[in-house]
């Protein structure tokens, strides 16, 4: 008899975690990423800031919408700014859903874009783990502040882009927290119609 109650007992032990397991999978299948809202744009340039962005990055970009909307655009600032836009995005692995949410791409030349982007994801970006539920417990840096170290014009050549005028900005990083990420890097816009484009991060 206490062997027919163990067992049964069992049993509906199983059952039951076998129907949790089922539950919690359901539940998990059909919550839906939420959909990422623009919420400002820069329309001249092809800009936009989106609702997921941090406080940072978001006050940097109304900078840029004020330089970009002047009458007399101010170039150097232009650079300076859209590298800092970069910055805060590209290593600000924190605020990204998944490894292949890779930031700052806005701001890459599109001939290199692809190339970049798996760059990014075989490196930087390789061992982020998923958030598309919000349930990551990883640690991961947030870009806290920019800063301009130094910026200079020069003659930029390769393979596929020439620009005489194309500029190199080195910019100082500071995180929340120390995590060993890189804390300087330079970054080399070039001219591309009416806009810059980083072709070169290091």
């Amino acid at each position: 008899m206490k062997k027919k109650i163990i067992s049964l007992t069992v049993i509906i032990v199983i059952i039951l975690a076998i129907f949790i397991a089922y539950y919690l999978k359901n539940e998990q299948e059909n919550k839906e990423p939420e959909k990422i809202k623009v919420v400002d744009n820069i329309e001249k340039y092809g800009y936009s800031l989106y609702e997921n962005k941090t406080s940072l990055y978001k006050n940097k970009f109304n900078e840029l919408k004020e330089v970009l909307n002047a009458e007399e655009i101010n170039e150097k600032k232009y650079a300076e700014i859209l590298s800092e836009l970069f910055v805060i995005d590209f290593y600000d692995l924190k605020s990204k859903v998944t490894n292949t949410d890779v930031g700052g791409l806005d701001f890459i030349l599109e001939d290199i874009k692809e190339e970049f982007t798996s760059a990014a994801e075989d490196s930087l970006y390789r061992y982020i783990e998923s958030n598309v539920y919000g349930e990551r417990t990883q640690e991961l840096p947030s870009v806290s502040s920019t800063k301009i170290l130094s910026s200079t014009n020069f003659n930029f050549e390769s393979e596929k882009i020439s620009d005489e005028n194309a500029y190199e900005i080195e910019v100082e990083i500071t995180y929340e927290k120390s995590l060993d990420y890189p804390t300087k890097v330079k970054i080399t816009l070039v001219h591309n119609d009416n806009k810059l484009y980083i072709v070169e991060v290091k």
